[in-house]
């Protein structure tokens, strides 16, 4: 069931045209198989109006080719212009031999979820109410230790951080970080949620990385304190913009 904004695609010509906006705009998708927790990275290559097919690059990691070859049921979850874009019920129909890896042969969807809802309001912390943030990947080999980081924006699906070196191994689109502890000290509260990476930027003159990370399906309580502090922060801009 989907919420007032969410619209269900069935049409393959309005299909085709979701799935080719992905493409122009090379925007990475994340494909997921039933029952298995890993995510794998990919990108619409081509999309065949008249065949009704379109074709997926080779699943990073690897080893997401196994389960494409198993003919394992798959979804894909991509944003288009801001909006999320969500299919399921996907089968590889052929993997295709290329000279840079396999490609993916597979059906349009008989439903496409459209979130027709763009990003929610964001709003920027200012120097006073400055929130440190720490980052922890329990899959990544380096660092060890939690990634140290300031809260640039925040709103209720998601924030941008900034931290105070050149991030090595870079962040991967879609990467997910098992524990991120948001520290609202004005709330003295401290809020720990899974999120995932979008969008990192290293500015290598002066050594610091920012980066959008998406919650990731936050408790109810947590999200309650999220949106709050978001409302928090909307006054306060209001109340300097009234001096």
């Amino acid at each position: 069931m989907t919420s007032d904004a969410e619209h269900i695609i069935t049409r393959p010509a309005e299909v085709a045209s979701v799935l080719s906006s992905l493409q122009r705009q090379r925007s990475p998708v994340s494909v997921s198989f039933r029952g298995v927790e890993q995510k794998y990275l990919s990108l619409v290559l081509a999309v065949d109006r008249e065949a009704q097919v379109f074709y997926l690059d080779e699943l990073n990691p690897p080893s997401g080719h196994k389960r494409i070859l198993a003919n394992e049921t798959f979804s894909v979850r991509g944003t288009e212009q801001g909006i999320t874009v969500f299919f399921t019920k996907c089968q590889a129909m052929k993997v295709l031999d290329e000279e840079d890896g396999a490609v993916y042969r597979v059906a349009f969807p008989k439903e496409l979820i459209h979130n027709q809802k763009r990003d929610a309001f964001r709003a920027h912390v200012m120097l006073s109410n400055k929130v440190p943030v720490s980052l922890l990947s329990l899959t990544r080999t380096e660092p060890i230790q939690p990634l140290k980081a300031t809260l640039k924006d925040i709103s209720s699906t998601g924030c941008k951080l900034e931290f105070d070196s050149l991030i090595e191994p870079p962040f991967k689109d879609l990467e997910i970080f098992d524990e991120m502890t948001i520290n609202l000290k004005a709330f003295e509260k401290k809020l720990t949620l899974k999120v995932e990476a979008r969008h990192a930027v290293y500015d290598e003159h002066k050594k610091r990385t920012t980066c959008g990370f998406r919650f990731y399906d936050p408790k109810p309580s947590v999200q309650a304190e999220i949106d709050r502090f978001v409302i928090f922060l909307q006054r306060e801009a209001r109340r300097v913009d009234l001096r």
